[in-house]
């Protein structure tokens, strides 16, 4: 009863009980008004006024204390109400604030010994908190494998129930997020770690399914074309050639639809579509948002590598043009002249001997540095397994190998370890080899320092200096053609940072830094 209900009952009990007693003394002194000469009058009064007045006062102050005592049982009952309500919205306050299931059910546990007032124990995925007390009422989390326990006396079995519920869903809530943000961060190291685009796709693809739960899935590209082509199946039927995309698979290329029943396709769009992922599963429709994200992200990665494979392309053909133009200039001419000087020597072989041979010694100095030419550029361009030995070794070997091949000294200075991804490893060695190759070339020096730093989050720098001939501007030597231009639009293309500082007389310095 409230406060001010029991305040109306005491005013209308004050304003009715005076003149109800008097009435009642009333009617008593009439009644015995026939019997005012008898000796028994005195004690009937005295009778009645001594038992009617505390009888009244009795029941007055009964009813008061039963008023007042309902009231403490309801404000009693407010205040455990409160508090649970209190102990409710302390466990989602907790859980959202919490990173990891560590956290959350230590913040939980804590946030409800605070406000229930006695001890709680909370485990969750043998993830656990508080001692327990023994005697305690315990209540399994319903969806993991953990418990709640109260320590408190008279604890409400029903209340203990559904606070365990709510536990149960904040914690769920803690799980899921995290695997959300350990899936984006997969999905994120994927990107980095992974350049070819095949291989690319089915990390992506696996991790995407974990986090479904999809039974099945694939990746469809569009060419240039506008066909679709699977490039990637896992445990799913997709026609393995290219069809136009036409009813569903076209609605799929602008917005999430299920192709099939179970079957949900969703587009790959970098500013345009560019494919198609698919996966087959159960209950896929809530987790649409969270996967078109992550969809976002694999178009993302496709049109990267695209255009990667097209400046590796287009290197390509600039490297074969390099190559013939060296041979034009280089091994060609210097054969047409060992060719006139041998001619030349025919002819002097019997009228001037001596100049015949000097003639042929100088075929001969001409022949050994084209070989030796020959034999530097076959090394520049023999592959490197990066896989077999490791960047950091396989940077040793080429370095040393090479520096023994271009008649020159190498000191190197590395890391025991680096940490980049497979890409900005390769772009680092592209980087080596090329100033390298330019540095036998062009500078000749006698001393080349190779140095790799790591940078920690940032990634790391490789520079390459020699003491070699310096020049003035890159276009002098020809090296503001294709050699640079190549190793800065790699680097660029990883997000890197390219220089390259050189003074006649003193040297160069080609200098790169690359993110993870």
């Amino acid at each position: 009863m409230t406060e001010h209900s029991l305040y109306r009952l005491v005013r209308l009990a004050q304003r009715l009980l005076p003149p109800a007693i008097a009435l009642v003394v009333l009617a008593f002194e009439l009644a015995l008004s026939p019997f005012d000469h008898t000796s028994a009058l005195f004690w009937l009064r005295l009778g009645f006024y001594g038992l009617v007045g505390p009888l009244v006062t009795y029941a007055v102050l009964e009813w008061i204390a039963q008023e007042v005592l309902e009231k403490a049982r309801a404000e009693r009952a407010l205040e455990e109400a409160n508090r649970r309500l209190l102990a409710s919205e302390r466990v989602f306050r907790e859980a959202l604030a919490s990173e990891n299931l560590e956290e959350a059910v230590l913040r939980i546990a804590r946030g409800l010994e605070e406000t229930l007032g006695y001890p709680v124990a909370l485990e969750a995925e043998g993830v656990r908190s508080g001692e327990g007390c023994g005697g305690g009422r315990r209540v399994a989390l319903p969806g993991l494998k953990g418990y709640l326990e109260a320590c408190g006396d008279g604890t409400d079995q029903v209340f203990l129930e559904v606070l365990a519920h709510e536990v149960a869903g904040a914690l769920q809530a803690v799980v899921a997020r995290s695997r959300d943000l350990l899936t984006l961060f997969e999905v994120d190291q994927a990107l980095k770690a992974e350049a070819n685009l095949d291989r690319l796709l089915e990390g992506l693809l696996d991790r995407i399914r974990a986090w479904a739960g999809a039974e099945g899935g694939g990746v469809l590209l569009l060419d240039e074309e506008g066909f679709l082509l699977a490039r990637v199946v896992q445990g799913l039927a997709l026609p393995s050639h290219p069809f136009l995309p036409e009813g569903a698979w076209k609605a799929a290329l602008q917005g999430p639809v299920f192709v099939e029943k179970g079957v949900l396709a969703l587009p790959l769009k970098a500013r345009e579509p560019v494919g198609v992922l698919v996966l087959k599963g159960e209950d896929l429709s809530r987790r649409i948002p969270f996967l078109s994200f992550l969809a976002s992200q694999v178009a993302l990665a496709v049109r990267n590598a695209q255009a990667y494979l097209k400046a590796e392309e287009l290197a390509i053909n600039e490297e074969r043009t390099r190559i013939a133009r060296e041979i034009h200039d280089g091994l060609a001419q210097s054969l047409a002249f060992m060719a006139l000087k041998l001619d030349l020597v025919e002819r002097l072989l019997e009228k001037d001997k001596e100049a015949a041979l000097g003639a042929l010694a100088e075929v001969r100095e001409t022949l050994r540095a084209q070989i030796r030419e020959v034999r530097r550029s076959i090394f520049a361009l023999r592959p490197i397994d990066l896989e077999r030995y490791g960047f950091l070794e396989s940077l040793r070997r080429y370095a040393q190998a090479f520096a023994e091949q271009a008649g020159f000294r190498v000191q190197l200075s590395l890391p025991q370890s680096v940490g980049l991804s497979q890409a900005s490893e390769l772009v680092l060695f592209r980087v080596l080899q090329e100033a390298l190759t330019n540095a036998a070339k062009h500078a000749r020096p006698t001393r080349v320092e190779v140095v790799l730093e790591p940078l920690g989050e940032r990634g790391a720098r490789l520079v390459v200096r020699d003491n070699g001939r310096g020049f003035a501007v890159p276009e002098a030597q020809g090296l503001g053609g294709f050699g640079l231009t190549q190793m800065r639009e790699r680097v660029e293309a990883r997000g890197g940072r390219f220089w390259v500082v050189s003074v006649p007389g003193r040297g160069t310095e080609v200098g790169a830094e690359v993110p993870y």
